[in-house]
């Protein structure tokens, strides 16, 4: 299948077929069951399952389930992105018998416990055609499917069905999927391949590691360290000690490395001055804190009144001073996105699973 299939042009912009590939990469399936009555939501759920897993209702007060899926087609991937009620409510979901689908898939369960307490769920690696089962409990779930071969050796998948994927690579490839899943919205039509390429090598060097798969999927792997690094310098911004070399240290790359991978963005320092000075203007346009500016400014590790009100001005083009007076507007709007859903597309999860190929 061409990775542009499901897209119809009549959905695309009308300035010439070279603004397509500026084009947002659709959705191809998104089912929400909260604008169903209660009693009817875990049906529509199970429905969108239909010949890939039977489902069934097991718990919930009230007996509603809110819940949404969300499938992206990228040609010979697909991803699923599944957001449960979580805590309270609980099915049960069961590959079908005689299943007509083979497709191998890695489940990457979303437990609020474990987001919480710090810790990581790791992914699974599964078979439609291979006899399955789960009760399932949690807040979500990001499942990628694949061909049903010509990626990694069949006797290869066999040794690690149903196994979690623990260590190192398993908890890079988890960060990996958690990334991806957060791009898919804003995907477009010419990262497609690309993404779709990246991410098959990455899980093709997790499944089957060696030398030259690992450096077949050095991108994603760098993407996962880099989105690593800015989540450990938003935790650490108001550590006034945060340096390179702490980075480095608790992330296990070399120093070399940390700023090949900020390179684009300014590099580490710059990055780490953006995200402070973006820290103060927070705080200075919220109308609740009446600090003095530079008491905000102190906080975030800016110790020269002057220096930070220059830093601030070239920032964001106006001083701390003038930003509290008028308050920070230009990135407070809202956008109304109209849903370019393919018509003719795969209506069921089963129905799109039959394009990857």
């Amino acid at each position: 299948m061409d990775i542009g299939e499901g897209i119809v042009m009549d959905n695309m912009p009308e300035t010439g077929t070279e603004r397509a590939i500026d084009y947002k990469f659709p959705c191809s399936i998104d089912v929400s069951t909260q604008s169903f009555p209660r009693d009817n939501q875990f049906e529509i759920f199970r429905n969108a399952h239909v010949g890939v897993a039977d489902l069934r209702f097991c718990k919930s007060a009230d007996g509603s389930f809110p819940a949404r899926l969300k499938v992206w087609l990228l040609g010979s991937m697909l991803v699923v992105s599944t957001v449960l009620p979580g805590k309270g409510y609980a099915h049960e979901w069961r590959h079908v018998k005689k299943a007509a689908l083979d497709n191998w898939y890695l489940c990457l369960p979303v437990q609020a416990l474990e987001r919480a307490s710090g810790g990581q769920t790791l992914p699974h690696l599964r078979c439609l055609a291979k006899p399955f089962e789960v009760m399932v409990e949690d807040e979500g779930a990001l499942s990628v499917f694949l061909p049903s071969d010509g990626f990694v050796a069949t006797s290869t998948l066999e040794s690690l069905l149903h196994r979690k994927m623990e260590g190192a690579l398993g908890h890079l490839l988890a960060d990996y999927l958690v990334l991806l899943a957060r791009s898919l919205a804003d995907l477009t039509v010419a990262e497609v391949p690309y993404v779709v390429e990246a991410t098959r090598n990455l899980i093709i060097a997790c499944l089957a590691p060696s030398q030259d798969r690992v450096v077949d999927a050095q991108t994603p792997i760098g993407a996962v360290v880099l989105e690593r690094a800015k989540r450990l310098i938003n935790t650490r911004l108001a550590d006034h000690s945060l340096t390179a070399e702490t980075i480095c240290s608790e992330l296990g790359v070399s120093r070399s490395r940390l700023y090949r991978l900020f390179a684009p963005l300014g590099g580490v320092a710059a990055y780490i001055r953006h995200e402070r000075l973006v820290r103060t203007r927070a705080g200075i346009t919220n109308s609740n804190d009446v600090r003095a500016i530079f008491h905000i400014a102190e906080e975030w590790g800016f110790d020269d009144p002057s220096a930070y009100s220059r830093a601030f001005r070239h920032e964001f083009g106006m001083t701390p001073k003038e930003a509290r007076e008028v308050g920070w507007v230009r990135d407070v709007f809202h956008v109304q996105r109209e849903k370019n859903l393919p018509h003719g597309g795969p209506l069921t999860l089963c129905q799109a699973l039959r394009g990857v190929a």
